[in-house]
């Protein structure tokens, strides 16, 4: 039998989400994880729902630098990366890592877009040379984009400027100027030579973004509210709600 690999977490939030992460996410989050790693962005401050906005673009540029320096600085382990407003119900440690065996990364799935199937709101990967080598290549590059507003992406439509394909990204079929991680992630996977090569698996049902736990609820391991509630005071009582809700189902 083969030694588990080290499986450690990471997670980027704002001030606005300290709150969520401080009596939610710490609370819930299994003490199992060999290290977790925040990025407390203080100069920007992004709330939920804003996708797109300048603050947002700016958390999630700074989030996948943060994810290719904790790949780097774990070599050889594993990583997981989390979004805060999750709350989880069971260990899942030993499931990612037999997951990670044999794929490069693997993603809770999105059902919310046919053109990007990845959700990185709950995503592990190997720390390994050809995730470092994809993120250096195709990740960060693309990432750059996010530094533009939308106005200068409508300006650069309108002078029909030549601009790389690696600014565009693929959503519900068209081009269109990136609104977040999650377009450069899935463009880069789908996209890019290296991303083909990349071996990728989703989760299974039990990592859900439904409220009531999906079909599998009797065993779900965590629920995550990607593009549930706007605002904070919002987002925290849909999280407890949820959370009391998928409790009293559980096995």
């Amino acid at each position: 039998m083969t030694e588990e690999k080290e499986l450690h977490v990471c997670a980027v939030m704002s001030d606005s989400y300290f709150q969520i992460y401080q009596k939610i996410f710490n609370r819930t989050l299994p003490r199992e994880f060999t290290s977790v790693n925040i990025l407390h962005i203080r100069d920007f401050n992004s709330l939920p729902g804003y996708v797109g906005e300048r603050n947002f673009k700016m958390i999630n540029f700074k989030r996948l630098q943060f994810v290719a320096e904790q790949m780097i600085m774990h070599e050889g382990d594993n990583l997981l990366v989390l979004d805060i407003d999750a709350v989880f119900f069971r260990n899942f440690k030993g499931e990612i890592n037999k997951l990670l065996e044999t794929s490069d990364m693997v993603f809770q799935h999105n059902p919310h877009y046919e053109h990007q199937p990845y959700c990185i709101a709950t995503w592990g990967l190997q720390c390994n040379k050809k995730n470092i080598n994809f993120f250096a290549r195709e990740v960060l590059p693309r990432s750059r984009a996010l530094l533009k507003t939308e106005e200068e992406w409508n300006a650069i439509a309108e002078k029909k400027m030549l601009v790389p394909d690696i600014y565009f990204a693929q959503r519900t079929g068209k081009q269109k100027y990136y609104d977040g991680d999650a377009c450069v992630i899935n463009t880069a996977i789908l996209e890019s030579d290296l991303g083909k090569e990349l071996k990728i698996e989703l989760l299974p049902d039990t990592y859900t973004q439904d409220p009531d736990g999906g079909l599998n609820v009797e065993n779900c391991v965590l629920y995550q509210s990607a593009g549930e509630a706007q605002g904070i005071e919002e987002k925290a009582t849909s999280l407890v709600r949820v959370y009391e809700n998928i409790s009293r189902k559980i096995k």
